[in-house]
């Protein structure tokens, strides 16, 4: 699979886990065209992950742990940053701190 469509999968797929773990109602979350974002309702504060064509990686910024990279890793399937965490994991950590999930 290319470079745009696992992004394509990968974002859009995140994008509906993070909807069905928001129970609350406490984030915005959006995917268009290679961009997720994620509001938190409260403060305004802002996530967003999108794809890098130029890199072939993905681009996560967090308004509380800054701006990270991560690649495709071909032997485990995931989307890994340099120190080997991988990236829905990343977030929903995040996302643990905001939002009860599921």
């Amino acid at each position: 699979m290319n470079f745009y469509n696992l992004c394509e999968n990968f974002l859009q797929n995140l994008a509906e886990k993070i909807e069905l773990q928001d129970i609350d109602s406490k984030l915005e979350v959006e995917y268009q065209d290679g961009i997720l974002e994620i509001v938190i309702n409260n403060n305004k504060k802002t996530f967003i992950i999108n794809r890098n064509a130029g890199n072939q990686k993905i681009w996560y910024s967090s308004p509380f742990l800054g701006a990270d990279y991560f690649s495709f890793d071909e032997s485990s399937q995931n989307w890994l940053n340099a120190k080997s965490e991988e990236l829905s994991k990343k977030l929903f950590n995040e996302l643990s701190q905001i939002i009860i999930l599921k």
